[in-house]
């Protein structure tokens, strides 16, 4: 190599949560977390919001809290967790046998009604409507 030249190397002088970073970007994230009690949990901001707020991209809000390992109590109204459901037979399927349909199953317990299909057919309470087809008038291209 010619003198004088030098190849740069990563700053990774910093760590948080075992992601190294440079003093600048641990400095930024340090002061966010010093200023997440009162965005997130006073004020209840989301993400948009806080990038709004801060000056930056919602991506690098979401980046910062996923090196924190932390997220925003604000979702949107989105739940980040599976539905418990151990107590559906007793909620669930005699709403679904009573009205016959997932969707006023759905209603009556406040879940999507995408997921209480999918949960009624996936326990064979509701069998997947499939149409019959007939193979044998198909035109199948014959590939050589």
């Amino acid at each position: 190599m010619p003198k004088g030249h030098f190849i740069r190397m990563n700053k990774n002088t910093h760590e948080i949560n075992g992601v190294k970073m440079s003093k600048l970007k641990h400095d930024r994230i340090r002061a966010f977390e010093a200023m997440l009690p009162q965005l997130d949990e006073k004020e209840r901001l989301n993400s948009e919001d806080v990038a709004c707020r801060l000056g930056v991209s919602s991506v690098t809000i979401c980046t910062w809290l996923r090196v924190l390992g932390r997220r925003l109590l604000n979702n949107n109204g989105r739940r980040f967790f599976a539905w418990d459901k151990s107590e559906w037979h007793k909620t669930v399927l005699p709403v679904y046998k009573k009205t016959g349909s997932s969707l006023a199953a759905a209603k009556a317990v406040g879940v999507n009604s995408c997921t209480v299909y999918r949960w009624l057919s996936n326990n064979g309470h509701i069998v997947r409507k499939h149409r019959e087809r007939d193979i044998s008038s198909f035109k199948f291209q014959s590939y050589r």
